[in-house]
C-alpha cells in the first residue's frame, strides 16, 4: 500500500528495523547515547548554527507548536500569519496559553503581502512573528526568506512551523535568522509518529526560561533535561530510535539530494495532473516540493475516488476545511520514487476514463 499523504508515510526497511532497537532505561546512559547522537545527526543535516539548542518533545508536531507559542509569552505581542489550518492552530495555541496575540487572518493558500506585513511591524509593538513555511491544507510554501528579512529590520524574533518542510524544502536557519523552528518525526525526515523537536537560538531559548510556561510541553524544562540524557516524561523510545536512523538515512542521502528529490516527482506529479485536467491549486512557482491539493475530478466525491484508488494500492489523501467537500491532496514523503508516482498517474487516468 502506497501511501500519498503528508505525514505519516511509507519509511524504508532501514528506519522499520530501528523499530527493534533493544530495549532500554530512559534513565539509563544508553539513552543518554542515543539522545545526543540523535542531536548530532539533525544538527548535520539540518545545518543547524552553533549556539542553538535542539529539544525533542514527545507527541506529534502540534507538541512542539503549542511549546514555541507558549515560551514566546515573554516577548510580547505575537504576529501570527495564518493563511490555512495551521497557522489558526498555533494562534489558538498562543491564546490558550496567554501569550498575546495578533491573529493576521489571510484566506487559505493566499499570499503573504511582504509590504502589509512591513506597515504591521512598523507601526510597533510586535516582539515575535510566527508563520508556517508549508501549509499543507494547500501546498503554499509561504517565502521564509522574505520574510524573515522583513521581521528582522523590525528586531522582532521569527518562530516557523517547518514541520512539512524540514528536509524537504531549502532551510537556512542561520542565513534567515530563525530563532525557532519546529519540526517532527513523520513527515521529510521519514520517521514514525510520536516525537517533535523544536531548534532555538539562544536569544528564544533564554525567552523560554524567562516564565513558568505549559507543564508537559514547557520547552525550558525538555531543554534542561536533555543536557544530562533525560527527558523530564517518559520519552518515546522507540519513535526516537527510528528517527535517529531516519536522521541518519538522510544524512547518508545528502539533504541536497533529498530535497532535489521531492523535487523532481512534484515536477512529475503536477505535470502528470495537468494533462488529466487536475491541476493543483497552487501555482508551480508558489507550491512546494512535497504536497499538492486541487480539485476533484467533475462528478467525483472524494470518499469515491479515495475507495477507487485504495483498490489498488494507492492512498490519496483529503482535504481540509471548505476544501473538503470539493478537493483532494496527494503527499510525496514516503520512501518511494518516480514509479509511485507513475503508477497512482496511470491509476488516476484509469478511474477518470
Amino acid at each position: 500500500m502506497i501511501l500519498f499523504s503528508p505525514g505519516p508515510s511509507n519509511i524504508s526497511e532501514r528506519v522499520r528495523r530501528a523499530l527493534l532497537h533493544p530495549d532500554i532505561g530512559h534513565r539509563e546512559p544508553e539513552f543518554g547515547v542515543v539522545l545526543q547522537g540523535l542531536r548530532d545527526g539533525l544538527r548535520e543535516v539540518c545545518a543547524v548554527p552553533a549556539g542553538h539548542e535542539i529539544v525533542f518533545l514527545g507527541g506529534s508536531g502540534s507538541v512542539g507548536i503549542e511549546s514555541v507559542v507558549a515560551a514566546a509569552r515573554p516577548l510580547g505581542t505575537c504576529l501570527v500569519i495564518t493563511n490555512g489550518p495551521y497557522g489558526e492552530r498555533a494562534a489558538a495555541m498562543a491564546r490558550h496559553h496567554g501569550t498575546v496575540t495578533d491573529e493576521w487572518r489571510l484566506p487559505w493558500g493566499a499570499a503573504i503581502p511582504l509590504d502589509v506585513l512591513e506597515s504591521k511591524l512598523r507601526a510597533g509593538g510586535h516582539g515575535a512573528v510566527y508563520l508556517v513555511h508549508h501549509e499543507t491544507a494547500t501546498g503554499r510554501l509561504n517565502p521564509l526568506a522574505d520574510i524573515a528579512a522583513v521581521v528582522h529590520r523590525h528586531g522582532a524574533q521569527l518562530l516557523a512551523d517547518t514541520i512539512s518542510s524540514i528536509g524537504g524544502e531549502v532551510l537556512d536557519l542561520e542565513g534567515w535568522g530563525l530563532d525557532a523552528v519546529i519540526g517532527s518525526a513523520n513527515k521529510c525526515l521519514r520517521g514514525v509518529p510520536g516525537a517533535a523537536f523544536v531548534i532555538a537560538s539562544p536569544r528564544f531559548a533564554a525567552a523560554a526560561r524567562a516564565q513558568k510556561g505549559p507543564h508537559y510541553s514547557n520547552y525550558a524544562a525538555h531543554a534542561d533535561a536533555q543536557r544530562n540524557g533525560e527527558f523530564p516524561f517518559t520519552p518515546p523510545l522507540h519513535a526516537l530510535f527510528a528517527l535517529h536512523e531516519a536522521v541518519a538515512e538522510t544524512r547518508d542521502e545528502g539533504p541536497a539530494r533529498r530535497i532535489a528529490h521531492y523535487a523532481s516527482l512534484m515536477g512529475h506529479l503536477r505535470t502528470g495532473l495537468e494533462a488529466l485536467g487536475l491541476p493543483p491549486i497552487i501555482t508551480r512557482a508558489d507550491g512546494g516540493h512535497t504536497i499538492a491539493a486541487m480539485a476533484l475530478p467533475s462528478g467525483w466525491s472524494y470518499t469515491r475516488l479515495h475507495d477507487a484508488l485504495k483498490a489498488d494500492g494507492l492512498v490519496i489523501y483529503a482535504a481540509q476545511g471548505p476544501l473538503a467537500a470539493t478537493h483532494f491532496r496527494v503527499g510525496l514523503i514516503g520512501h518511494y520514487g518516480l514509479d509511485a508516482v507513475e503508477r497512482l498517474l496511470a491509476a488516476l487516468q484509469r478511474q477518470l476514463a
